[in-house]
């Protein structure tokens, strides 16, 4: 009991939550899977064991999985195309790639555009919902910029 005698609703055991709980059949809105492994022919299918069941466990609407790696090998590549097939029904996969050499493979094969890759988490979302991808560092066109002062004659 806090001090005053006052019990809210809240701290009762019986009491309901706040936000109420998902249904049980419904897709959570966003999955994070990291993917750290450089794949190769001796640990495909084991890598992706692992990644189609975090998938499948955890159905959602968005699974960005994020590449640690800064080498993206042509399994890797395969698991990936084959993992964006098992996501929730309407749910989309996409790619949140750290490094500049791994995106730049995702861009050399053409998978940019299919696996919705950007270089963040919040990136490969929005790119995944349709919207555009800002660079972090780039100026955006809308924000004013304060001219050069004159300089004097």
């Amino acid at each position: 009991m806090r001090s005053g005698g006052f019990v809210s609703p809240t701290d009762t055991p019986a009491a309901p939550p706040r936000t109420p709980a998902p249904s049980p059949g419904a897709p959570a809105a966003l999955l994070v899977v990291p993917f750290d492994t450089l794949v190769d022919l001796d640990n495909e299918a084991a890598v992706e064991a692992d990644l189609r069941e975090a998938v499948e466990r955890h159905p959602a609407r968005i699974v960005v999985v994020r590449v640690r790696s800064r080498v993206v090998t042509p399994q890797a590549l395969r698991i990936l195309l084959r993992t964006a097939a098992r996501t929730a029904p309407d749910g989309v996969l996409c790619v949140a790639a750290d490094y500049p050499a791994a995106r730049r493979v995702f861009h050399l094969t053409g998978l940019v555009r299919v696996l919705h890759v950007a270089a963040t988490v919040p990136g490969a979302v929005r790119r995944a919902s349709g919207g555009p991808v800002r660079h972090p560092l780039r100026q955006r066109s809308g924000m004013p910029v304060r001219p050069y002062p004159a300089l004097a004659s």
